[in-house]
């Protein structure tokens, strides 16, 4: 089997409340199910509902009728146990949750639920560059709060596509304007970044961005639908 066009394909599902779990998961193996009954309520909720959600995308994408079997990588990154399948990451926050595969090479993916930030320009000082701050700092305050979820979804997708910590987030500088960035750890880095509604999201791969397919879940009938994708801004490491 062959991907589409696409080689980097998103799914996001919004929650509809904490409760909620989907109600096909015929998609998911019984060990999948099984794992999920080991967490709290909450985590639950976020491991199978993110796990269904691959798990549609993949028979969507590939066909598989039931998800690939997951294996977590000695950096700590799950990864399908099969390498010629393609690499996956999975992100949330608060009711939402998305997920990225990659054609080729590797993906990062964060997704944030845009709100107020308390001392948002204290912490944009202490965590971006000097670059990014002037430029957050001289957008109108209105749009300052957008801005900083672009840099902050920016740098945690560079983060996951190459597991690293949080704490190694002053590695990777952004030039806003320019539309580069560099991270010590990843020397070539192809990054999308977007808003769609009240939340942001960044996707980083190691792999020239050339199509991204979108779709979303419809948590009442647990199906993939395509989605009109919003606008997007992309980001590379300068030449």
């Amino acid at each position: 089997m062959s991907l589409p066009p696409a080689n980097i394909t998103v799914a996001k599902l919004r929650l509809p409340n904490e409760e909620w779990l989907p109600t096909r998961q015929s998609r998911l193996p019984l060990s999948i199910r099984q794992q999920g009954e080991l967490f709290n309520p909450k985590r639950r909720q976020q491991f199978i509902s993110g796990r269904w959600l691959l798990a549609e995308l993949m028979f969507h994408q590939l066909g598989w009728l039931e998800l690939p079997d997951i294996v977590t990588s000695d950096n700590g990154r799950p990864v399908f146990t099969n390498s010629e399948l393609p690499d996956f990451n999975i992100s949330h926050s608060g009711e939402y949750i998305m997920v990225a595969l990659a054609q080729s090479g590797r993906i990062g993916l964060d997704v944030e639920h845009i709100r107020p930030r308390r001392k948002l320009m204290e912490l944009a000082q202490y965590s971006f560059s000097d670059d990014e701050y002037q430029w957050l700092k001289n957008l109108p305050e209105p749009r300052q709060t957008d801005g900083f979820w672009q840099l902050w979804t920016l740098r945690e997708s560079v983060l996951k596509l190459s597991a690293k910590g949080v704490w190694q987030m002053k590695q990777i500088q952004i030039k806003p304007q320019q539309k580069t960035l560099l991270a010590d750890f990843q020397p070539e880095l192809f990054c999308v970044t977007s808003r769609h509604q009240d939340i942001a999201w960044a996707i980083s791969t190691n792999s020239a961005v050339q199509h991204i397919q979108s779709w979303l879940a419809d948590s009442e009938k647990c199906i993939l639908s395509p989605m009109e994708l919003p606008e997007l801004v992309g980001f590379t490491t300068p030449k």
